[in-house]
């Protein structure tokens, strides 16, 4: 059952010989599912602002053991759920939460991203102050991001 569902959660991009898959919550949940399959573990970048992966180790995702990355400018930063210094700043949102008693709307459109935090969060910073709450998915069309994921390559049954 546990296989039906993680296919359920991924994403998946349809190339003539294979399918990709990307979404994974770690490099050995990847590696898991390209055994299961008979698949290849690579990893891919997002590097035009749009949904087409390409495959791309520029990274070091793999050797890192890191199921995501995203680069933006100098001044951006973006801190994915198993990334350093996300559970600070994640902490920091939710003081900030609290203070508020009534928001602008500005702040109920920022503040009302719980559930990618819960989800598939990444935190966006600038110049080292929080500017946004995004998922991983959402973070593609972001400042210019280039985002980077371990994904797995399935070959299409002839």
């Amino acid at each position: 059952m546990e296989t039906e569902n993680i296919v359920e959660r991924l994403t998946k991009y349809e190339f003539e010989k294979s399918n990709v898959y990307t979404g994974f919550k770690s490099v050995e949940e990847a590696r898991k599912f390209a055994e299961e399959r008979n698949g290849k573990l690579l990893e891919v970048g997002f590097l035009d602002g749009n949904d087409s992966p390409v495959e791309d180790d520029s990274q070091n995702l793999l050797a890192e053991n890191k199921c995501y990355k995203a680069v933006a400018g100098p001044d951006y930063q973006f801190l994915y759920s198993a990334d350093e210094g996300f559970q600070e700043a994640a902490e920091q949102l939710k003081e900030r939460q609290a203070e508020i008693t009534e928001k602008s709307p500005d702040e109920k459109y920022f503040f009302d991203a719980d559930w990618q935090i819960t989800e598939d969060p990444v935190i966006v910073l600038f110049k080292g102050k929080i500017v946004d709450v995004t998922s991983r998915e959402r973070s593609k069309y972001l400042m210019h991001a280039k985002v980077y994921e371990v994904a797995v390559s399935v070959p299409k049954s002839e």
